[in-house]
């Protein structure tokens, strides 16, 4: 499938998403810098870009790249939320647009490495937590351009998620 196929079916399948409801989330002050907020903001925004921006240089992508990724979002939320369609749709159309036009990463990220499990740095992007996720079965870490912000970084997070 070209990009621009791609493009215009993810807008499609967006087209009726209520998205006014995740932007009044974004600004809502009884999340403030949580990751619900930060996640709002963050979808949002990947939500309009998907609308105004238009691909320059048409590529093509593998069809079993494309139903992977929609297999596996479908799986994990499948595990961990099996009665949110709504939010599982939204999750699987912005996945292929980060991943395989954007190249953009899956979650929001912040500039304080202290502060934020998704960070910048040096201009690249990382996350602590990917190492401990990477090997879940069908893990979306796979997809996403974020790498790895090292192994000190994994043994923090796995040390409080044992609390």
């Amino acid at each position: 499938m070209k990009a621009t196929e791609l493009l215009e079916k993810v807008r499609e399948n967006l087209k009726d998403y209520p998205i006014d409801y995740l932007k009044k989330k974004a600004k809502d002050d009884r999340y403030p810098d949580s990751i619900t907020k930060r996640l709002a903001i963050y979808n949002s925004s990947i939500y309009d870009e998907i609308y105004a921006n238009d691909i320059e240089e048409d590529f093509e992508i593998r069809d079993d790249v494309i139903k992977n990724i929609e297999d596996d979002v479908d799986f994990y939320f499948s595990v961990y939320d099996p009665g949110d369609i709504e939010t599982r749709d939204f999750t699987r159309e912005l996945s292929l647009y980060l991943v395989l036009i954007a190249t953009k990463p899956l979650h929001p990220f912040g500039d304080n490495p202290t502060k934020y499990d998704v960070f910048l740095e040096n201009g690249e992007c990382k996350c602590k937590n990917r190492i401990i996720h990477i090997k879940d079965e069908r893990s979306l870490c796979r997809y996403c351009v974020r790498k790895h912000a090292g192994y000190s970084f994994g043994f923090i997070s796995i040390r409080y998620l044992s609390h």
